[in-house]
């Protein structure tokens, strides 16, 4: 209505404002205006219908447009898909870029590109290398597939990154890693699982999370992982607000580096882990604001306690902290083998 309103008096003014005498005999001049009327009536009204026809097939067209761009996003969706599933290592490394690609393009539906190539993480992996030369070159090439699709995630974590996933889910439930590089990652949400995820690095192979950000609003859960062997690095990661928890991990083997990590806001429990081996080192470390709990913590919303840690054989070394103005609540009256505190520090003061 209003569009005809605007085009009817458009025209109107385009006419010269004819007038039509409303009283008396209608003089030649009147007959006239009225048939300029007439017309600017009927050019109106056509123009409003050119008008209304004109925006149907544009909002057709873009509609079709968004149809077929859908189309074009699912079906490269399954490509990528068939692509990871392929028998030859090279397919399925090039599925891993294709779908981190369409993860990049697709924000609409990126949690599902991201699910998938987590997915393929967690598909059944042998933690050590066979011995027979032909499965040997097998577990290698998969290997390295793993290693691809670890790194396409890690570099999208990092700020500067064309495409953030921060915040975004990402499950390594039950993995197996034995390579990673999330070095400069920044956790800012979502829920990040390594739960019962086992970290058994081979030789010079680790898993790096240097330089790390957990940061406010992050849901880390390393919760029943197992650190069996090689080397797991936090060196200079900083837990600025973050939830990120060890509670329930098995320390079976690997050393895990916290050197020179910034424990500043938020929480990292470490209730109900286990050391029976390898070193937690936290050489250089700050403790100014992190509760870091290896003590014995009761859940009131769940009605359960969480169980202290467990120390028979592996070494917590907190000797070597550069503040320990805020140090880690143990809950304990006697000092556990392979516990080291600073210098003049005693178990009773961690209570």
């Amino acid at each position: 209505m209003a569009a005809a309103l605007t085009v009817l008096g458009l025209l109107w003014l385009m006419l010269g404002e004819p007038r039509v005498q409303v009283s008396g005999p209608l003089k030649p001049g009147d007959t006239y205006d009225a048939i300029k009327i007439a017309l600017a009536v009927v050019a109106g009204v056509g123009g409003v219908v050119a008008l209304v026809v004109a925006y149907r097939r544009q909002h057709l067209s873009e509609a079709t447009d968004l149809r077929e761009y859908d189309k074009a996003l699912i079906e490269r969706f399954g490509a990528a898909a068939e692509q990871l599933g392929a028998d030859q290592p090279a397919v399925r490394m090039a599925g891993a870029y294709a779908m981190a690609r369409l993860a990049d393009e697709w924000p609409q539906e990126r949690q599902m590109c991201i699910d998938v190539l987590c997915g393929y993480l967690r598909m059944p992996h042998a933690p050590d290398p066979p011995t027979d030369d032909q499965a040997l070159a097998s577990w290698q090439r998969e290997r390295e597939v793993r290693v691809t699709v670890l790194g396409l995630i890690a570099a999208h974590l990092r700020n500067g990154a064309p495409a953030s996933w921060q915040g975004y889910d990402l499950d390594f439930t039950g993995a197996v890693l034995d390579e990673a590089d999330f070095r400069g990652a920044r956790f800012t949400g979502g829920d990040v699982l390594f739960v019962k995820t086992l970290f058994a690095g081979h030789g010079t192979d680790q898993i790096i999370f240097d330089e790390a950000d957990f940061a406010e609003g992050a849901h880390v859960y390393f919760r029943l992982a197992e650190f069996r062997s090689g080397t797991v690095r936090f060196n200079r990661a900083t837990f600025s607000g973050g939830w990120v928890t060890f509670d329930s991990a098995h320390f079976t083997g690997a050393r895990v580096n916290f050197r020179d990590a910034a424990f500043t806001r938020g929480e990292v429990p470490f209730e109900g882990a286990e050391f029976s081996d390898g070193t937690v080192d936290f050489t250089g470390a700050i403790f100014t604001g992190t509760t870091v709990n290896f003590g014995e913590h009761h859940l009131p919303s769940i009605y359960r306690t969480a169980p202290p840690a467990r120390f028979s054989g592996g070494t917590v070394d907190l000797s070597q902290v550069a503040d320990f103005s805020h140090p880690p609540r143990f809950g304990l009256q006697v000092m556990p083998s392979g516990l080291r505190l600073p210098s003049g520090t005693s178990i009773s003061d961690l209570a």
